[in-house]
């Protein structure tokens, strides 16, 4: 009997968990705690995970009769493609499966949760209500109508938030050079106009060799005056410290985003984090754009479905 092991098994299908029985497979329960304390996983065949740690040589080397790895995610930054591939581990993801993609909206709503919560500091209005205070005027906002929105992919995120952006009564315009005609936006042929002329910047990429530091130094020097800066694609698609120092030299008013660079890693040591405790207008949530209920349920059978089509 083939053995799976769930690596973050919390809040896991439980529909899935039947599939795996009923097809035949042995479910295991794990964790990265055990994975990282345990030499050997000697019967184990396939692997799911989900965002929480990298999967590299090292946690390979664990597993010796490993086929398949599963991550029911369309970033695969989080896995050593080169790895898995020398080793002839099949990688199921869901990267490409674009129809069944555009059914799930966690991610484009939290873009807009984080969005509102910036730009009418709700963070800092209820610590401020938490320890006893009452004064609304430390905490006036901005409202969204007229403002212009730039989203930086008009892919299915993106094209979602246009979506909610026009329902607020907002201008959108967009940056994406493989989208030519969207009903849902201005396209734009700069990625330094998207910068100058947008009063909140949005970005939806997938991230690669190509689009990692997609802003950078040079670039964000263009951002509007009193910008609002939101990411919930990944955290090496920007320069943080740039990004940063925006912040610091009040060129722009307010960062809100779900990733970090070094987000696997030490994020004490990350710039964003850092600012955010020198009381800056920063909000970080820890990846949690995909991370609802029933949007996991939904992308954990659909991940099966495909290991089963496919293996």
């Amino acid at each position: 009997m083939k053995t799976v092991y769930n690596a973050e098994p919390l809040g896991y299908s439980k529909k899935a968990i039947l599939m795996w029985e009923q097809k035949g497979f042995h479910y295991q329960s794990g964790s990265w705690n055990e994975i990282n304390k345990t030499l050997l996983f000697p019967n184990t065949e396939i692997l799911i995970v989900r965002l929480a740690q990298n999967i590299n040589a090292k946690t390979l080397e664990r597993f010796p009769k490993l086929k398949t790895v599963i991550t029911a995610t369309t970033g695969l930054d989080h896995i050593d493609r080169n790895e898995i591939n020398r080793k002839n581990i099949n990688l199921v993801s869901l990267r490409g499966h674009n129809d069944f993609l555009k059914t799930i909206p966690s991610t484009a709503e939290h873009t807009w949760a984080l969005l509102m919560a910036l730009i009418r500091n709700i963070p800092s209005a209820n610590e401020h209500v938490k320890l006893g205070n009452w004064n609304r005027d430390l905490f006036k906002g901005f409202q969204l109508k007229n403002k212009t929105i730039g989203i930086i992919g008009m892919g299915r995120t993106g094209s979602k938030i246009a979506k909610y952006a026009h329902t607020f009564e907002m201008n959108v315009q967009y940056y994406d050079p493989f989208v030519m005609d969207s009903k849902l936006g201005v396209k734009v042929n700069s990625l330094n106009k998207i910068l100058k002329e947008s009063d909140i910047i949005s970005i939806h990429v997938h991230l690669s060799k190509e689009t990692k530091h997609l802003l950078n130094a040079k670039n964000l020097r263009d951002v509007k005056k009193n910008a609002y800066f939101i990411n919930t694609s990944r955290g090496q698609l920007v320069d943080e410290n740039a990004l940063c120092n925006l912040l610091i030299n009040k060129k722009i008013t307010g960062i809100a985003s779900d990733v970090l660079y070094n987000e696997f890693d030490d994020i004490h040591n990350n710039a964003l984090w850092k600012l955010q405790n020198k009381g800056y207008n920063i909000i970080i949530t820890p990846h949690i754009g995909g991370a609802t209920y029933d949007a996991m349920w939904k992308c954990e059978l659909k991940i099966q479905e495909i290991f089963f089509s496919i293996c």
